[in-house]
Parts: C-alpha cells; structure tokens; sequence
C-alpha cells in the first residue's frame, strides 16, 4: 500500500500513511519466535504416559515386544519435542 499523495513524508492524519508506515516498519523487524510451552515431563509422568500407550496398543492387538518399543518411541518424542535427555529405561 503506497499513499499517492504523500510523496515525502508520512502524514499522521493520512490512513494510507499510516499503513504504509506500519508496512515499512514491519519489513524490517525479525519476525517474533514463539516458543511453544510444554508441561513439565517429569519421569512419573512418562512412566504413567508409557503404561497407558502400553496398554492402548496391546489393546489394537500388537505383541508385547511390538507394543513396549512403540510405546518407548512415544515417550522418546515426548523428550525430545523438550529437548531433554532419555531416562535409561526409555
């Protein structure tokens, strides 16, 4: 958006102006980073997040060696969307 008839300068009564100037000044600043907050993932929670997953897919039938390993992987994606170290039992 251009104001046509300000050609210098910004007039601060002009809504072309305006825009035009809130346009130029945003070009120049970095974009803001949000960063996502997460719950706290503290090893109680995982084991109980790992016993429920656990369940869920002996449930849709896998075998145990199948259904702890998908379970695992799930808690391993939990730790690292947190980007925290893997407890030694995961």
């Amino acid at each position: 958006m251009t104001c046509t008839i300000h050609t210098e300068f910004f007039d601060d009564s002009c809504e072309m102006c305006r825009q035009e100037y809130l346009e130029m000044k945003k070009a120049g600043e970095p974009a803001p980073e949000k960063e996502k907050r997460y719950r706290e993932f503290t090893e109680e929670r995982a084991k109980k997040l790992y016993e429920e997953v656990l369940l869920q897919y002996l449930k849709s039938g896998l075998g145990d060696v199948e259904a702890a390993g998908k379970a695992r992987a799930v808690i391993r994606r939990q730790c690292d969307i947190r980007k925290m170290p893997y407890w030694s039992w995961v």
